[in-house]
């Protein structure tokens, strides 16, 4: 097992991730039986649908509009929302194997396969090794293998019984990230806050059982509403959410699955933490730029930087003109990398030599995509899927001898028609047949490509 640092400077053991070195063969091994049991499990739809982690055409990306548009979907409705994010602590390394190795025998798996199961998590043996010191051999009576293939999906089946304990509030699970959220009318604020110091009181009892540990330190509490709304909270003191004796402390912003949610859902400090992370790159590229061939740099700024920019973009489509104007400009940062620019040179011409879109149309086009993929991947997460209907039929629709338009969500407010599905529903409609009829998503995408292209060199025209 070798240790590695979760942050910049670790000084404690428990700033340290443990990741198991295992052989070649067993990996292999668990790969054939990961595909089997995947299967298994989606068959008989055994993984709660709420779960993002490690799934076909499930991820982080999915997680985060789930939650964002349900939290606009609530500003919509003159809501507010309180979010929480619970942070659970070395979870993989703390699943118990008694408990793990019952709930599958309860999915009805054969007794061949329990009984391989638990040959696969017993009688393991550790040692850390760190540069040229290693530690004594140990026995590992707890926790699946952080670096294991096998180790998510099992993690997944472990905590798939938590939410049966949730009675107030809504959820959405990503491997062991749990994010809490119940909305309210105005006035209606503190039963939302009972209900959802109820739910973490359920939490802490199934966790206790489970052998499982959240930190409340590290645990996120946030009221999302309009601005209206938030500032009606702030006439008076409002009763803490509390999780195992501990008040946690309301947040402006909290950071989820890696993007950066403000309470009044403006996106300023994610995208000044996408610039951060831009020019922190950049600072170490910069070094190597007049010795490395273009080639190279276009690699280093497609596998590098690119995709801090695209992170979940497609979460945040009701970004202001403002701030599509700063990360067009990161985007021009890249190009004048590329070609060896100065500060103020015109990009246009190098960006159709690189046949880049530009930031609007390059969000769009990942929007588009994504909705391809929900509409006719089988492995579409099903809470996105139920989205989307076209206007005539209810079934899967055929790529061939239809118009697949869309029909619009409905919706009050103009917070809403921002939000992922009806921005993608827009988008979608407004493309050609002929692109909405491809019969793959290569296809798709290339289509895609070329008439925002033309588009984009139309506008410049």
């Amino acid at each position: 097992m070798v240790p590695v640092p979760k942050i910049s400077v670790p000084v404690e053991f428990k700033h340290y991730r443990p990741i198991s070195i295992l052989p070649f063969l067993s990996k292999v091994l668990e790969r054939v039986v990961l595909r089997q049991f995947s299967c298994f499990l989606s068959s008989n739809n055994l993984l709660n649908p709420l779960q993002s982690g490690f799934r076909p055409s499930h991820s982080t990306c999915s997680a985060l509009i789930k939650i964002t548009d349900d939290l606009r979907k609530a500003v919509d409705d003159s809501q507010l929302t309180l979010l929480t994010l619970l942070d659970f602590s070395n979870a993989f390394n703390c699943v118990d194997h008694d408990i793990l190795l019952s709930i599958l025998r309860s999915l009805n798996i054969s007794g061949s396969v329990a009984e391989w199961f638990s040959s696969y998590l017993s009688g393991r043996r550790q040692r850390i090794r760190a540069d040229d010191i290693e530690s004594d051999w140990c026995d590992v009576t707890a926790g699946v293998p952080q670096g294991g293939v096998l180790s998510p999906i099992l993690f997944s089946v472990f905590i798939n019984t938590l939410v049966t304990v949730l009675k107030f509030t809504s959820y959405h699970l990503y491997a062991d990230d749990l994010q809490l959220y119940v909305s309210c009318g105005p006035g209606e604020v503190l039963e939302a806050i009972d209900r959802m110091t109820a739910d973490l009181e359920a939490v802490k009892t199934w966790t206790a059982a489970y052998g499982l540990l959240v930190n409340p330190t590290k645990t996120q509490v946030m009221f999302v509403g309009s601005r209206y709304h938030l500032a009606r909270l702030r006439n008076g003191p409002l009763p803490p959410v509390t999780f195992d004796g501990v008040s946690l402390s309301y947040c402006n912003n909290v950071k989820n699955l890696g993007l950066h949610i403000q309470n009044n859902l403006s996106w300023e400090l994610q995208v000044s933490e996408v610039s951060r992370k831009i020019y922190a790159s950049m600072h170490g590229l910069k070094r190597l730029q007049n010795f490395l061939p273009y080639s190279t740099k276009v690699t280093l700024v497609n596998s590098l930087l690119l995709p801090i920019i695209d992170y979940a973009d497609v979460c945040y489509p009701d970004l202001t003109e403002e701030l599509l104007d700063k990360l067009d400009r990161l985007l021009n940062l890249c190009i004048r990398y590329i070609f060896g620019l100065r500060k103020y040179d015109h990009v246009s011409t190098f960006r159709n030599q690189l046949k880049w879109l530009n930031i609007r149309h390059r969000r769009n086009a990942h929007i588009v995509s994504l909705v391809y993929g929900i509409v006719y991947d089988p492995n579409a997460p099903s809470y996105l899927t139920e989205r989307f209907s076209f206007f005539d039929s209810t079934d899967r629709p055929q790529r061939s001898s239809r118009n697949l338009i869309f029909r619009t969500p409905e919706h009050n407010a103009a917070g809403y028609s921002d939000s992922f599905t009806v921005s993608a529903v827009r988008l979608w409609n407004q493309l050609p047949l002929h692109i909405r009829q491809s019969q793959s998503i290569e296809t798709f995408k290339s289509k895609v490509r070329l008439h925002y292209l033309q588009k984009q060199n139309n506008q410049l025209n």
